[in-house]
């Protein structure tokens, strides 16, 4: 399990970045919402997605398999 962090605010493309708490691009928290303890990062994408109802996709540094394109 891992700690997951969305950033609150969406990217030029209007998607908004899933990061692992280790993650060395991680933003200020006070940018960040918490989204949990959670298995793995496809589902941490999902949740993000469904919590801020807007599209999500990992980032390119600490979750690079789950990036939409």
């Amino acid at each position: 399990m891992a700690e997951f962090y969305v950033e609150i605010n969406a990217q030029d493309n209007d998607e908004h970045v899933v990061h692992i708490s280790e993650c060395s691009l991680l933003p200020s928290k006070e940018t960040m919402q918490y989204l949990g303890s959670i298995s793995n990062t496809k589902s941490a994408v999902k949740k993000a997605a469904e919590i801020l109802r807007k599209q999500a996709t990992g980032c390119s540094h600490c979750t690079p398999a789950y990036q939409t394109f």
